[in-house]
């Protein structure tokens, strides 16, 4: 796999917007404009591509562990099958990206704007989603497990048959969310508001719950220790 300077990879990226399946492990790529270029397949472990615009950029099957992302512009960006992990992803904006089956364990997300992102089947392990903007966020059937949500805005969320066991949910709308048949065992939900979510058939069993909002929460075969009203 050949290995890219900084200016090569501008270059390239300007003369041909395709750098599929070259290495860029490391590089410092911060403050470019690269908007839906290719990067299918290439290795970028710990790049930095903060404060960049690659909004509607293709990542697919990258390696993007330990990269810097934040406070970058992926608006539609392709994200379908990366390895993500560790990395920091801080204050950008993935609005309408697709991560679906990456793999982001332990990826920071604190205060980015993920609204009508993609997160089918991927394992976010241990991420952080603090402060995220989330609305309409689509992840059925990703593994959360310890993820931190604190105070993230994930209205009309779709975690259908999502892992969210020990995962912390202190002060996280969920309202009009589907999480039917989502595992949310040992979960942390202190002033959760669920607010006409659809729990039916969702595991909440062994969950820490105070203050929590499950008014017009449909509620038909969760399974609980407790009754479900109970805060």
């Amino acid at each position: 796999m050949e290995k890219l300077s900084r200016q090569q990879a501008i270059l390239l990226a300007a003369e041909r917007g395709d750098l599929s399946g070259y290495d860029l492990s490391g590089l410092d790529l911060r403050d470019i404009e690269c908007i839906a270029v290719r990067f299918r397949n290439c290795v970028m472990r710990g790049a930095n591509l903060s404060s960049s615009n690659m909004s509607m950029s293709d990542f697919e099957g990258a390696d993007l562990s330990g990269a810097n992302l934040s406070s970058a512009n992926f608006i539609g960006a392709n994200f379908k099958n990366v390895l993500i992990e560790k990395a920091d992803l801080t204050f950008s904006s993935f609005a309408g990206a697709d991560f679906s089956g990456a793999r982001l364990g332990g990826a920071d997300f604190t205060n980015s704007k993920l609204s009508a992102a993609h997160f089918g089947s991927a394992d976010l392990t241990g991420a952080n989603l603090q402060m995220t903007e989330a609305v309409l966020i689509s992840a059925p059937g990703a593994v959360l497990k310890g993820a931190k949500a604190y105070r993230a805005s994930m209205i009309g969320a779709n975690f259908s048959g999502a892992d969210l066991r020990e995962a912390m949910l202190h002060g996280t709308d969920l309202s009009g969310a589907t999480l039917v048949s989502a595992n949310l065992r040992n979960a942390s939900l202190i002033e959760t508001t669920f607010t006409a979510a659809d729990l039916s058939n969702a595991d909440l069993r062994g969950t820490t719950r105070r203050g929590i909002d499950l008014r017009r929460a449909i509620l038909t075969g969760a399974q609980s220790e407790e009754p479900l009203g109970a805060a």
